[in-house]
């Protein structure tokens, strides 16, 4: 889970069931496709899941409002900051092979939304989706749909994904994101500057934490995803607590709290780490009263070309 982002066709996924909280669905992440294209939403997202089935999915209802937070054992780290602070480490202790511009990367992504009871239209749905990403933006994408165990009755569907000349620039390519400084404060202010495209007038760590959900959506170079969660750690009022990812995994969560949910409603904003290396496995928000999302996204993988069979589809307008 907003402007012009990579995976903006998630909005349109169900789009025969429209949802409460249509005009911030999320960013993100790639290109995950749509089953039929409407007019793009809004650059502001002023109430709602603001991350609804794009980068991920959602997943585990609430109880009546009540958010119920876990507690690690003992061994757990002390802080909000010093998770991130492992993340950073562990961004960059296994990176994979630096992508050509003319490659692709290909990943699976997950992600599931679920309502809290008597909120209709939302949930729960689940979506599991293999991605090949152009590296540097220059080439189609591909998408396929695969309907996961859960709902089978899902329609299974490939597609191809070309960006939009007139539409700008949406979420930076793998390519660009590699040009992205990891010195703290030049990065900060990039965070800080697309957050204010997707949240305008909020204050600048609102918006920089903004900008970091919205770009680690998708996959991003280690060294920029080590510096990046280096900033998160620096933003008041994270904490720590224990959530599942897309895939049901359990992980130490790093969360924000904030009213923008709708009628300022609480939203809680999460990455989600692994527990023992620290990898990050996905994010989730959560909206007191109108649902949850999830979503996970695996280690990509670099390869030169699409499937063959891609060659046989075609095209459906543009992202």
């Amino acid at each position: 889970m907003n402007e012009r982002t990579d995976l903006t066709e998630l909005r349109d996924l169900f789009a025969d069931k429209p949802h409460p909280t249509a005009d911030r669905l999320a960013p993100a992440r790639t290109a995950l496709l749509a089953e039929a294209r409407t007019k793009r939403r809004p650059r502001t997202r002023p109430t709602g899941l603001r991350r609804l089935m794009l980068a991920g999915g959602l997943v585990a209802a609430m109880t009546a409002g009540v958010i119920a937070v876990q507690t690690f054992n003992s061994s757990a780290p002390a802080s909000a900051a010093e998770v991130l602070r492992l993340a950073a480490d562990a961004a960059t202790a296994t990176p994979w092979p630096q992508p050509r511009d003319d490659q692709y990367l290909h990943y699976e992504r997950i992600a599931e939304t679920r309502s809290e009871n008597g909120v209709p239209n939302v949930g729960p749905r689940h979506i599991t989706g293999e991605v090949w990403e152009s590296v540097d933006g220059s080439r189609p994408g591909l998408f396929w749909h695969k309907p996961s165990k859960s709902r089978p009755q899902d329609r299974e569907y490939k597609e191809l994904l070309t960006r939009c000349p007139e539409r700008g620039a949406g979420r930076p390519a793998y390519a660009d994101l590699r040009e992205w400084p990891t010195d703290q404060e030049q990065l900060r202010h990039k965070l800080a500057e697309r957050g204010n495209e997707m949240v305008p007038n909020k204050d600048t760590a609102t918006q920089t934490w903004d900008g970091v959900l919205n770009i680690l959506g998708n996959p991003v170079p280690p060294k920029q995803q080590a510096a990046i969660f280096k900033i998160a750690a620096t933003l008041p009022g994270i904490e720590t607590e224990e959530l599942k990812d897309a895939t049901g995994k359990s992980g130490i969560a790093v969360t924000r709290v904030d009213n923008r949910g709708p009628g300022g409603a609480i939203s809680r904003e999460s990455l989600i780490f692994d527990k023992t290396s620290y990898v990050l496995l996905g994010g989730q928000e959560l909206v007191p009263g109108h649902g949850r999302e999830l979503w996970s996204i695996t280690r990509p993988q670099i390869t030169d070309v699409l499937p063959a069979w891609s060659k046989s589809l075609k095209r459906r307008g543009c992202v």
